[in-house]
């Protein structure tokens, strides 16, 4: 059992636009989960939170699919005697409200210690940071699975819908965040931030990025500045080029003048630059209306780029320089300042998404996309961790719970 390990972390905050205010809408999920919960029939049980200070904090699972591991934490004054706790996993998809596996728990959990439940066959590594070894650690990220107190009725927390198998950690490492340790009646996606498959070091420590610096974004680091824009064959190296703003066109495509630096990959001069995993509602175009914020998704983007006096285009890390179109595809780094040091840029797909304007779009969770990463949470989480957020606070696009 390790200890709770809190930590505070101050630093000044980057300027953030004001906030105005997967495919599957979360909102609508929650709403029929909780309906599911309460459902009846063979087997069945009527489910009723009862909170508590036992929740998890952790889902972890690894690129090998046999290493898994759940932890959860006593958030009490008082130390919790684990007789009569249980994880239940729900691997049954549909309208069934009954476990399919049931963990008992067992010994003392002190306050503000976690405890870590593996499965059987994981590695060796993972299986000395458990304090329980079990064949019943039976999913793979997509099951729900509750924390119950004498029989599977009495839940005190709950991840994923029950009725619903969605990604809550597959191939991640899931961490709840320091911001949000409380017992959830719903699973609620924006209390996570996901870490790379195979990120050990988080399991038995409560040790996680803290939300002010999520809500920040990604920052480039001196590193960034010394990769490669592209490799040999063409695909991204994850580098960066100092670009100039030629023209504006609506909320993800900008135009920029590259110079001929990038010559050898067929980009030079002025090019249309699609922001990666960004896609905006469409303003009218070819005789077609607007989408519902496609105008405005133009103005918050082109606003923000008229008021930058810097522009990064970095390429992305193992993927191709440029989509279907033949428009450059990256990464839009911008700052404010005269003479910008590398943690001065802020990265603009994050920003659309954090205020409401696109999805994460056109983007695979995890592989190529765990290369480029700031403070151990790849750039694409930082878009996810703002899309969850603007779905939680129903932003622009969001603003109807879908």
């Amino acid at each position: 059992m390790k200890a709770f390990l809190k930590r505070l972390i101050i630093l000044p905050a980057l300027l953030l636009m004001a906030c105005q205010g997967n495919s599957t809408s979360i909102d609508s999920i929650s709403e029929s989960a909780s309906d599911s919960a309460s459902s009846s029939g063979n087997q069945e049980v009527m489910l009723q939170f009862i909170g508590g200070d036992l929740i998890f904090t952790e889902l972890y699972v690894g690129n090998v699919t046999y290493n898994r591991a759940v932890e959860i934490t006593n958030i009490g004054y008082s130390a919790i005697a684990l007789e009569g706790y249980y994880i239940n996993i729900y691997r049954d998809a549909g309208e069934h409200s009954y476990p399919t596996e049931s963990i008992p728990l067992s010994g003392t959990l002190k306050s503000g210690q976690s405890y870590v439940v593996a499965y059987s066959k994981a590695s060796d590594e993972l299986k000395n940071k458990a304090d329980l070894v079990t064949e019943l650690l039976m999913t793979d990220g997509s099951f729900p699975m509750t924390i119950t107190y004498q029989g599977p009725s009495q839940y005190l927390d709950i991840v994923g819908y029950i009725g619903y198998d969605v990604d809550i950690s597959q191939k991640a490492d899931v961490v709840r965040k320091l911001n949000f340790m409380e017992a959830r009646s719903r699973y609620v996606a924006y209390d996570w931030v996901r870490y790379p498959a195979d990120t050990l070091t988080n399991l038995g420590n409560i040790n996680c990025i803290d939300n002010d610096l999520l809500m920040e974004g990604p920052h480039l680091t001196q590193e960034d500045f010394s990769k490669p824009y592209a490799y040999d064959q063409g695909n991204g190296g994850g580098g960066l080029i100092e670009v100039t703003l030629s023209g504006t066109i609506d909320g993800d495509t900008s135009k920029f003048n590259f110079g001929y630096s990038l010559s050898e990959f067929d980009i030079t001069g002025v090019n249309s630059l699609r922001y990666y995993g960004i896609n905006t509602p469409e303003i009218a175009h070819g005789g077609n209306p607007a989408d519902p914020y496609g105008p405005e998704a133009r103005d918050f983007t082109n606003s923000i780029l008229r008021q930058a006096k810097h522009f990064l285009v970095q390429s992305v890390q193992g993927y191709s320089l440029t989509e279907t179109y033949g428009r450059v595809l990256g990464y839009l780094w911008l700052s404010y300042k005269d003479n910008p040091q590398p943690s001065d840029y802020f990265l603009m797909n994050h920003l659309i998404i954090q205020n409401g304007y696109s999805r994460v779009n056109h983007v695979t969770r995890g592989t190529y996309n765990d290369y480029m990463t700031y403070l151990g949470v790849s750039y694409v989480e930082y878009m996810y961790d703002a899309l969850n957020y603007a779905v939680l606070n129903r932003i622009n696009i969001h603003s109807d719970g879908e």
